[in-house]
């Protein structure tokens, strides 16, 4: 049976080695913060009932709802996740008194720069569907709708310049999006740096796709990351074959390699049940560790997270899927919306591959 210290060796995560690298890595985030409150379901239909219920005796309340109030928005999930798994992070996010507070308790590693304006708002509802947990989200977007970068200064802008990593996030909610990713993508030092875009629920900015396209096509973005149901909404607007509802993990593959076809960048799909990439003939798929009924909002930066730190890292294409499956899988596994530190990832990773080599 192969040891720990050849597993690790096979899978270039060498914890030794791979911490000292992370904590080099310089990673900027950007532009949203959102206060969330996230309500546990246990059947969305039951709701409905109360409520109709309720709403027929003239209103009331509704009890025993379980509810869970924390820091959120795509880009601080995501730049807090890189901060746990060791990444040297800044974030730079809309908000006011509310976020300062909600973002105090932060790590060491990750340095925040607010801007001035109103903060985003989520009701998150999380509730099983066809086996497995949701979430369906009510937001207030606040001032990410018209944040274009005209408010980051030189300071933010040279610190973007010398990042390893720029991650925008939430473009799809920001209706000047794409003024915002031209400008920050575009800085000066693109040789070196990795330009990650994650859009989030392209419902509703379907219009502003061809726009982002041209960007796509001037070089400007590296890697694109995905949901199934970004996925879903994007194949159509680009008239790639759609991506089905139910679907099986030759689906995911194959549409992460279409949407590659199409844009001629790394497209990164992630789905509950597993994960593929594809870019220049290169393509893969890795199956997630395992289906978990918990809190899943966030799971999907948790997962941009790794996937940030495999493509910076340089791992090979399957060992940086498994990390950011695993990445997300821990965090949903603890139920408590806590990303997992970077010892504890690949000492998941090293006992699961120790397991299927017994």
């Amino acid at each position: 049976m192969p040891t720990p210290r050849r597993i690790e060796r096979e899978n270039n995560l060498r914890f030794s080695d791979l911490t000292s690298r992370v904590q080099k890595l310089r990673v900027s985030v950007l532009p949203d913060f959102f206060l969330d409150r996230i309500i546990s379901i246990p059947s969305l239909t039951g709701l409905f009932q109360e409520a109709n219920a309720k709403a027929a005796a003239g209103g009331g309340n509704l009890r025993g709802y379980a509810q869970t109030e924390i820091h959120g928005g795509n880009a601080t999930n995501l730049a807090f996740a890189l901060a746990t798994l060791s990444a040297r992070t800044r974030l730079y996010c809309i908000g006011d008194a509310l976020a300062h507070a909600a973002t105090s308790k932060r790590p060491a590693n990750l340095q925040v720069r607010i801007l001035p304006g109103r903060p985003g708002f989520t009701v998150a509802l999380e509730f099983p569907f066809k086996a497995r947990m949701v979430n369906v989200m009510v937001s207030d977007v606040g001032d990410l709708a018209y944040f274009d970068g005209s408010k980051l200064d030189r300071r933010a802008m040279s610190e973007l310049r010398n990042s390893d990593c720029i991650a925008l996030v939430n473009w799809s909610a920001n209706r000047t999006g794409n003024s915002l990713t031209k400008r920050v993508f575009s800085v000066t030092g693109r040789r070196f740096r990795l330009n990650f875009l994650d859009p989030a629920d392209l419902s509703g900015a379907e219009e502003r796709i061809t726009d982002l396209k041209k960007i796509v096509d001037e070089g400007l973005i590296d890697v694109i990351s995905l949901n199934e149901n970004e996925a879903r909404i994007l194949t159509n607007a680009l008239s790639v074959r759609k991506f089905p509802v139910s679907y099986r993990p030759r689906d995911v593959l194959r549409c992460s390699i279409e949407l590659h076809d199409a844009l001629q960048v790394t497209v990164d799909l992630h789905t509950p049940i597993g994960s593929a990439s594809a870019h220049d003939g290169c393509q893969a798929w890795a199956q997630s560790p395992g289906f978990v009924r918990g809190f899943v909002t966030g799971a999907g930066d948790v997962w941009d997270a790794g996937d940030v730190i495999g493509h910076l890292l340089h791992f090979n294409v399957d060992n940086r899927l498994r990390f950011a499956n695993a990445c997300a899988y821990l965090y949903v596994l603890s139920g408590r919306a806590r990303t997992p530190r970077l010892d504890e990832v690949v000492a998941f990773l090293i006992t699961r591959r120790t397991k299927a080599s017994s």
